[in-house]
This record gives C-alpha cells, structure tokens and sequence, in this order.
C-alpha cells in the first residue's frame, strides 16, 4: 500500500521547505510527500527528509516512525511564533505542470560561460529568509553542507542543523516596535508619513508610461494607495497627530520584519503580501516612486499658492521619501524583490534630478547591484520545469534592469561596471506582456507555448519584457566591450573587435519586427509614442555599441574612419528626434538630459573633427544624407538640445561644457579665413575635450596622444 501524502512543511519565511538533499545540493526541490521526484529519480529515497529548524521538529525528524506516517508538519505550531491573519501566504504546494516547458534557447547559448548554482525559485538555502542571504558555490557554507551531507552518509541519519536567521527575525520582529518610537528612526518614519498628499487627492495613473518597467508596479501601487487611504485616510487630513502617524508607523514596522516570500504564484496573493492590511514601508516607497502621486493637476489649482510650491518640489520630496522608506524597510528585513525594485527606482530619480555623473546617482546604483547579489537574483538558472508567474517573471526583470543600467552608467562615466555577464546566469525574462501575467496559471502557460523558439512572443507585440530582452541581449555584448575599453586588455586583436561587430549586427537581426525603428515613423500623427520611444532606444543602444566598436578599432590602427562617421551621424539624428519632437515627448521629457549626452554628445564630437579636418568632399559615399551642410546642420541642433537643458538640470555643467565646444568649432568652421590656422587664439588655453574619459572623443588632438 502506497503511502499517503502529507503537506510538505513550510519555513519560518512561509515557504515550502526543501527536502535535505535537494537543500544541499541547492536544485530546486518539487515539495512532493513522503519523497520527492528528485530524490526518487536519483534512487534516494530513503534520504529524502524534510527539515525545518524548530526544536520541536527536530526531535519529531529524529523519533519519526515508519516513512508512511501522515504527520503534518504546521509552521505556527512548531516554532511558536506568532502570526496575525493579515500575513498572507499561500498554503497550496505548487506544483510544475506537465509540458510546461521555457523556450528561450537564446538565454542558454548565452550562459554557457557560468558556474552559477541552480536556483529556480529560492526556496532553497539561498532564500532571502536568512540574513546570510545567497552563498555561492565558493562560500564558506559549501564546504560545509558537503561536511554535514558526508556526516549524514557516516551516521545513517540526516544531521539536524537549526535554519540561519530564525531567531534573528523573530527577535527583529519583537523589537520592530520599540525601535519606531526610538529617534532617529522616529523622525525618518515621522517625515515619511506626513509627506503622503492627503486623500483623495494622492493620484496615481493606469496609464502606461513610456518606460517598460512599470506594468505591473503600477496596479500595485494603485492598490497600496487604496489601501492606505482606506484605513489611515482619517491620520492623513491637513492636520496631523504625531501618535497617530506612530501608530501607522508602527503597523508597517510590524509588516516589513515579518518574512515576504518571492515565490508565491498567485499574482493576487504576491501583491497581497504588501497592499491591504500588509502595507510594508516597501509599499509606501513604491507609491513615493511614481512622480504623478503629488501633482494632480486639478488638485494644485484648487489649493493655492502651498500647493502650487509642494507640486514644485514634489520630486525632491518624493526621491527623499523614496530613499527613507528603502533605508527604513532594510532596518526590518533582509531586502526582497520591492526592496531591489524600489532600489532600481532610486537610482533613476537620482539620474533625473542629480544627474547620472553624481555621487549620490552612482551609490544608488552601487545599492542595486549589491542587493541583486545579495538576493541572488543574478545566478538564477533556467529549469525544464520552470513555471512563469508575476513573482518570479519579476525577479528576471529586476535583474535585467539592474543589469542594463549599469551599462548604461559605464558608458556614460567611463567607471569599472559594478557587475559582469561572467557571473549572471540568471535566464532573459520571457516575452510575455504584463496582462497575461496576471491572468492565472492556464493562460500563463497557453501563452508560454505560443512563444517561438528564441522565446520571443508571436503575437506581433511590443510589450515591456520584449524591450527589456532586447536592452539585455544588447548589454551583454557592451559588457564585452568595456572588458576591452575600461580594463587593461590593451593588446585586444582586431579581430576580436570585427567579431563583436558581426555579433552586435547579428543580435539585432534577431529582434522581431516589433522592435525595430523604421524611418518614417514620426510622420504618423497618431503614432503610439510609447512604442516608438521603446524601438528608438533600443536602436541607440545598437549604435552606441557599433560607436564604441569603431573607436576601439580606430585606436588599434584600424583606420576606417567612414564607419566611425556614418555611425557618428546616425546617433546624433537620431537622438535630436527626441528634441524636434518634444511636444510629442511629454512623458519623458526627464530623460533628455540623459539622452543627449549619453548618445548624441559622444558622437558630436567625430562631426567636429569631421568639420575641423574634413575625410571627403561633396556626398558622403557611404551615405549620401552626410555632407559638410548636414553635419553643421545637426550640431546646430545638438546645441540648441544641450542648451535646453540648461547649466542648472541635471548633468548642465556637462551640457554646457560640451555646447561651448561645439559652438566654438562651429564658429571656427563658418567664421574662419581660408589661411586662418587652428586652433584659433580663443581656444589656445581651453582642453577640447568632453570628459568622457576612455570614450573621449578629442583625445587624438593632445599633442601627448601618439596614434
């Protein structure tokens, strides 16, 4: 007779617990009672036991009886901890369907190179429940889990070792309280609560933004600002209590030390863990994250001159909240997926207001990374099993963000890059639009099966996970690129560099047809600016990788200079598009100051050098739009883009440094005698020079530069 099963045991966290040797092994245990698939596969199943560190489960496991006993294990029951009804975990085991299968050949080409432990969802010991969060495969505790395992084999037993961390959160849980009312995290949680625009006039829009990032944050947010509203909208008028905004304080102190699990599938049980009556101060930082929360329109025209200065200043108030509420929420728990999103969020709001050259820009992304590692998030690996949902389609994303941005950021400041596709592992996120992410299990994995073979969708859409696979495919290969440009790879061949041209074309044929920037498409009136924001950028990112290709080529001697300039040309058209086109543009307008000088600042200063010592007369012979008349056309343009922005935006000293560079050249250009010599006596003591570090574009006119 069959054994019966039993509910596999759950964490202190709420999460299925593995059994012991899918645990050691770190692979991704199927929960399954009395004996797992796993271990039966591997003829194990005598070992195949499910441990939990509660004293009282330990004594169970080492008195348990015959293996077809139906004792079930209750996580309240035997570590005594305390759990209110508004913790919302799911109590169903989650099993892999049958013939659900990931296709995305194009994530495992691409991981070939890693040695990344298995993780399909951390369930496992490298869950965020511990406050080691994830060891890897060099760590102390892998030597030491292949002693313990070594250990079990001696003894015959299944060595019972206490889980990390669950004192520690239990003990964080009690204090939570306590250290609400101790200054300064009083005062932090005190700033934070009386910053939240009163009800109802705290607005956050369902309409998509350009950014593909804010799907399903959106509708979260929109349901933590009901949520808020709903229960504290009376502490939240014009005048408030400061016991009551502690007893709010207190609520979401309480919330954000219990455990959040990242591997819940049921998207509305996901999201429950942080909206309703599980606010956590993650939930207030992602409201704080959408501009729009404090400048309702027809809300400041009825208030007055305050409300006029607050819509003012609303974004430095909302980036302050934003980094007090991940600074508060890192106080009570060990980081989690809205942690690292709301981390990623920051680092953005800095880029807008500070600029992506500041410090503070710099250190918000350097707390991405570091929480991204920490969780674990970059050596995920890609499972036959794996079963997309909201969470775990969310932690790809978040990484891959992480990721992208800091390419992004390398290419800009001429820093070391803060991670390296060496040590990602973690498979692209599928191709799959945000809707069909909430829209349960079957129609997740009926669209799963509808993706073609490379894991792109075939519905012909533009969704955010297609714009982020493409960035991602694109930023793999500049990661190799600054291997070769920032680090001391002086003696790179040129034939490596031809072969990440060939690979950087080929990648791009490879997007679908929904990604791809045609010319003409700003001629439709009606053209979705969303859509065609996303395909522009992606085919900047294409350019700016050629760019960086050709001056790495140029500087190993590898004199074709036609490429580097039609490609120069290309990028700076194609960024002033964003500025001839700024009535269209409204919804990134924040992004301009990037935009310029991070594709068409570079670039502008090859058509200077074109203008100060001219390659070709008449028609370009690559391309027949580039003439002298075309190129002092653009940077005419560029000028008026970078003078727009102003010396007071973000990175303006940068903007205004490169302006007066161009103008003067374009001064030199249309001003100049026939026997006037250059440098003129106005540029005699000024470095041409556009602080670009190794992307500089002016450095072969140092007279210490040798070619």
């Amino acid at each position: 007779m069959s054994s019966p099963a039993r509910p596999a045991p759950r964490r202190p966290n709420g999460r299925l617990q593995a059994c012991d040797p899918c645990r050691r092994r770190k692979v991704a245990c199927d929960h399954t009672q009395p004996v797992c698939n796993r271990c039966r596969a591997r003829n194990q199943a005598k070992n195949c036991v499910y441990l939990v560190g509660s004293s009282n489960l330990k004594a169970a496991l080492l008195n348990e009886g015959p293996r077809n006993s139906d004792t079930a294990f209750d996580f309240n029951s035997t570590t005594g901890e305390d759990l209110s009804p508004s913790m919302t975990v799911s109590d169903e085991t989650q099993h892999d369907p049958p013939g659900l299968v990931e296709r995305s050949p194009v994530a495992s080409r691409r991981l070939h190179h890693t040695t990344s432990p298995s993780i399909d969802v951390p369930s496992s010991g490298t869950g965020t429940g511990s406050g080691s969060g994830f060891l890897g495969a060099t760590s102390h505790s892998a030597v030491y889990d292949e002693t313990t395992q070594t250990l079990s084999l001696l003894q015959g037993f299944q060595a019972c070792l206490p889980v990390p961390g669950e004192s520690k959160q239990r003990q964080r849980f009690r204090d939570a309280a306590s250290e609400v009312l101790l200054s300064p995290t009083r005062e932090m949680c005190l700033v934070v609560l009386r910053s939240i625009p009163s009800p109802p006039d705290g607005h956050i829009s369902l309409l998509m933004s350009p950014h593909p990032y804010d799907g399903w944050a959106r509708v979260a947010a929109q349901r933590i600002l009901k949520s808020l509203y709903g229960r504290f909208g009376k502490y939240l008028g014009s005048n408030r209590v400061d016991s009551q905004l502690e007893e709010i304080a207190v609520m979401l102190s309480n919330n954000t030390a219990r455990p959040f699990s990242d591997s819940v599938a049921d998207p509305d049980q996901w999201i429950a863990q942080f909206s309703g009556p599980n606010l956590r101060w993650e939930s207030l930082g992602l409201i704080f994250s959408f501009k729009e929360l404090g400048l309702d329109r027809r809300w400041v025209s009825q208030q007055g001159t305050s409300a006029q200065s607050l819509r003012k200043h609303w974004p430095e108030v909302a980036r302050v909240c934003l980094g007090l509420t991940i600074d508060l929420a890192r106080r009570f728990s060990d980081g989690n997926s809205i942690l690292l999103q709301l981390c990623i969020r920051r680092t953005v709001a800095e880029s807008i207001i500070t600029g992506d050259a500041s410090l503070s820009c710099w250190r918000a992304l350097s707390e991405s990374t570091s929480l991204l590692t920490f969780l674990g998030y970059h050596a995920e690996s890609s499972s036959p099993t794996y079963q997309p949902c909201l969470s775990s389609e969310t932690r790809r994303r978040v990484a891959a963000h992480v990721f992208i941005m800091d390419k992004v950021v390398v290419l800009f400041t001429g820093r070391p890059p803060q991670i390296s596709h060496r040590y990602v592992s973690t498979p692209l996120p599928l191709d799959l639009d945000d809707e069909e992410l909430f829209a349960g299990e079957a129609a997740i994995a009926e669209s799963v099966r509808s993706l073609d073979d490379n894991g792109w969708n075939t519905k012909g859409g533009l969704y955010a996970a297609t714009t982020l696979r493409c960035r991602l495919l694109i930023a793999f290969i500049r990661d190799e690129l600054i291997e070769i440009a920032v680090g001391n790879w002086k003696e790179t061949p040129i034939d490596t560099l031809l072969h990440l041209k060939k690979r950087e074309s080929d990648t791009m044929t490879s997007f679908p047809d929904s990604a791809v920037y045609r010319d003409g498409e700003f001629d439709d009136p009606l053209a979705d600016m969303g859509l065609l924001y996303a395909r522009l950028l992606i085919k900047l990112e294409h350019l700016q990788n050629l760019f960086v290709i050709e001056r790495l080529l140029w500087r190993r001697g590898h004199r074709d200079q036609c490429e580097l300039l039609t490609t120069s040309f290309e990028l700076v058209s194609r960024t002033l598009l964003f500025w001839t086109n700024k009535d269209r543009f409204t919804l990134v307008r924040a992004d301009f100051a990037w935009l310029v000088m991070a594709y068409a600042t570079p670039s502008g200063g090859i058509l200077c050098m074109e203008l100060l010592k001219p390659t070709f007369s008449g028609r370009h012979p690559q391309n027949v739009k580039i003439t002298r008349s075309s190129i002092i056309q653009q940077l005419s343009l560029l000028i008026g883009f970078l003078d727009w922005i102003g010396p007071n935006g973000p990175n303006g000293e940068l903007c205004a440094g490169c302006s007066s560079v161009i103008q003067l050249v374009l001064d030199h250009t249309l001003n100049a005698r026939d026997d006037e010599s250059w440098p003129p006596v106005s540029l005699d003591t000024m470095q041409l020079d556009f602080n670009f570090e190794l992307f500089d574009t002016f450095d072969w006119m140092r007279p210490d530069i040798s070619l």
